[in-house]
């Protein structure tokens, strides 16, 4: 297993493992999502190769400068192919992200997962990761509107 930062070669499999979750991005989406993404000191993206050299993960993390809080670096999405699943790729890639989080100053990281990804909810505290709380997130389409 070797990991490495994502590149712009990567979209094809992030897509593919993008979908495996549920979340249906193309690969034009996706290329055009990392090419924002990539060159920016406050994103990083790192993807997990099996040893024949096929991609059956990615993590994605960011700071945030909050006044609340202050640092944080948050792990905003990390997908590990199905095939790949509990054979430490997720776990690899976590210490690729807190790797990167000291990197940036911080000595905190925090994810948030979905209510029905159950099997999230007993790997991330297996990597010592503890509940913080509960939230519900609300989302809103924004259009703008000219005036008529």
């Amino acid at each position: 297993m070797m990991t490495r930062k994502a590149t712009n070669a990567d979209c094809h499999a992030i897509a593919e493992l993008t979908a495996q979750l549920g979340y249906l991005a193309d690969v034009s989406e996706i290329r055009e999502r990392l090419a924002k993404i990539l060159p920016r000191d406050d994103y990083a993206v790192y993807v997990a190769e099996d040893d024949a050299g096929a991609i059956v993960g990615w993590i994605q993390t960011r700071i945030s400068h909050l006044l609340g809080s202050g640092l944080m670096i948050e792990i905003v999405g990390l997908i590990v192919a199905e095939n790949a699943r509990r054979r430490g790729v997720g776990h690899i890639l976590v210490q690729c992200a807190e790797k990167w989080a000291l990197e940036h100053g911080a000595n905190e990281i925090i994810v948030r997962s979905n209510t029905k990804r159950i099997a999230s909810h007993l790997f991330y505290p297996s990597l010592g990761f503890q509940p913080a709380k509960s939230q519900q997130v609300y989302r809103k389409k924004i259009v703008l509107r000219t005036n008529q």
